[in-house]
């Protein structure tokens, strides 16, 4: 036999009295989500809720991050293979080298603001480091490089450099510059570097003075060699 469905061909259902009735109402509110559906032959199952909405938090109410930690120590066993002379650019070296000079003279002027100070330093530092990647072998980058950081201050930092410097000074074509500059440094013939005041009573600072000052006849070298301006 062939079920017909009256609602398609436009007979109208009668209509449902008494506990039928009732039973389809309850079903219809429990479909609804109202009421539940007791009674029913079927539950209809809910769609569970999407997570709520967590915008991502600005920018602004990020916690500030934390100062840079000063440098490693130099491991001497794992340092990069030095580089022949047609992998430097010189030139390029030099001129940053003295680029960061001019503005490490900028930040040391009595005329400047803190924030300025700070901002040429800031510069200087990244044009030292920019000039020791085209020529490992500047010794005025290596040198004014560790200046820069004695006043930040970062002090492992200026010793990495300044090791870095007594290694350069045995090689013939560095040796005379690096003189020039730790006389600079140790107070030779002139004033001591102010630049290094602060790392002046730290150990490991005075231990590569001492290294600086062996082969000397200077008994006050490791102090600064000027009578007047002696650091004890």
């Amino acid at each position: 036999m062939i079920e017909i469905d009256r609602s398609s061909v436009g007979i109208k259902p009668r209509s449902m009295t008494g506990r039928a009735a009732v039973l389809a109402s309850s079903c219809l509110l429990g479909w609804l989500g109202f009421v539940g559906g007791v009674g029913c032959q079927e539950k209809q199952e809910l769609t569970a809720p999407p997570p709520p909405l967590r915008p991502e938090a600005e920018a602004t109410q990020l916690k500030p991050q934390a100062a840079q930690k000063d440098c490693e120590p130099v491991d001497s066993e794992h340092e990069p293979k030095p580089l022949s002379f047609g992998e430097r650019s010189i030139p390029e070296g030099t001129r940053l080298a003295e680029q960061g000079k001019a503005k490490l003279r900028t930040a040391q002027s009595a005329e400047v603001t803190r924030p300025v100070r700070e901002d040429m330093v800031t510069q200087a530092v990244d044009d030292f480091i920019t000039a020791l990647r085209a020529d490992p072998y500047n010794v005025e980058a290596t040198y004014s490089l560790a200046a820069a950081y004695a006043t930040i201050p970062r002090p492992q930092c200026t010793i990495n450099l300044l090791t870095r410097l007594l290694q350069m000074r045995p090689h013939a074509s560095k040796h005379a510059d690096v003189e020039q500059h730790l006389d600079k440094l140790l107070g030779r013939k002139q004033t001591l570097d102010p630049d290094f005041a602060g790392m002046r009573k730290d150990e490991r600072f005075r231990a590569l003075i001492q290294k600086m000052c062996e082969g000397t006849n200077d008994a006050n070298c490791v102090y600064g060699a000027q009578r007047d301006n002696r650091e004890r």
